[in-house]
């Protein structure tokens, strides 16, 4: 196969990718969702064009946003706890078993194939979109459950964004508001979280990868280097500007916008399993 980083092909590919990281980016801080939603259908796409085997399109996806995503956190978390917007005591508590879901979900990811990757990012991010919808969060307590109860919740939520290739907000901002907790709390609480899912998670695909043949050139494991150059520097310059927006804008209309973009990749996802 012809290295594409010296083909003419690559420039519409370069495109995409600089885009997204917009996108992506921009989401990070106006959700929470660290940008991942976004680059897995976006590198999915990429690695399909160029050609390279489905058996690991798929894990390269989620390995190489897992790996976007570490700065962006950064990036995003450092915005909302500047806004006074992080639960930094949440955020101690949970921390070990976060990050060990994490690692687990990197295990089982490396176990099993593509579909059933393409097939857990559909059905729960239709199921977001379902949840965003609603014009109400669905309130289940005043507050979190008991601490032993609440650490396993996030082990699997843990578990399940890493093998989504995402940073846990998609899952933990509606987690946090079904108990109560303030909406700009749930989601800079969530973006900090996400840093704890995207590192052990990005290693996790890094290592596991290391023995596949013909994966993308410049690729480090499950990891591509070069989407990974092209676009960090997009979400760093764009997750405080939605960071920003997301203390301005009208919040229903966020959530449905969101929604819909939600179901367009979960359709995208059923499709490519299935189409």
């Amino acid at each position: 196969m012809a290295n594409p980083i010296l083909d003419a092909d690559i420039l519409p590919l370069l495109g995409i990718l600089l885009a997204s990281g917009v996108l992506a980016g921009t989401l990070a801080g106006l959700f929470g969702v660290g940008g991942g939603v976004v680059l897995v259908p976006a590198l999915l796409y990429a690695f399909d064009f160029l050609g390279y085997d489905p058996l690991f399109t798929t894990h390269m996806a989620v390995g190489t946003s897992l790996a976007i995503i570490i700065p962006t956190a950064i990036s995003s978390a450092q915005s909302h706890y500047r806004k006074g917007s992080v639960d930094l005591f949440l955020v101690r508590k949970l921390m070990i078993p976060v990050s060990i879901g994490a690692v687990v979900g990197s295990v089982i990811a490396d176990r099993v194939g593509g579909d059933l990757l393409k097939g857990l990012y559909a059905v729960i991010a239709l199921f977001l979109a379902l949840n965003l919808f609603m014009k109400k969060s669905i309130i289940l307590s005043e507050q979190l459950p008991s601490q032993g109860f609440t650490m396993i919740h996030v082990f699997v939520m843990g578990i399940l964004s890493t093998m989504m290739g995402i940073a846990g907000g998609a899952l933990f901002v509606p987690y946090f508001s079904a108990y109560n907790q303030q909406m700009l709390k749930a989601v800079g609480t969530s973006a900090a979280l996400g840093l704890l899912i995207a590192t052990p998670g990005a290693i996790g695909f890094a290592l596991n990868g290391l023995d596949v043949a013909n994966r993308p050139p410049f690729s480090f494991g499950y990891v591509s280097l070069v989407a990974f150059l092209c676009i960090i520097p997009m979400t760093i310059l764009t997750a405080p500007l939605g960071a920003k927006m997301a203390h301005q804008m009208d919040k229903l209309m966020l959530k449905r916008l969101f929604a819909l973009f939600l179901v367009a990749m979960s359709l995208r996802m059923f499709y490519k399993m299935f189409g």
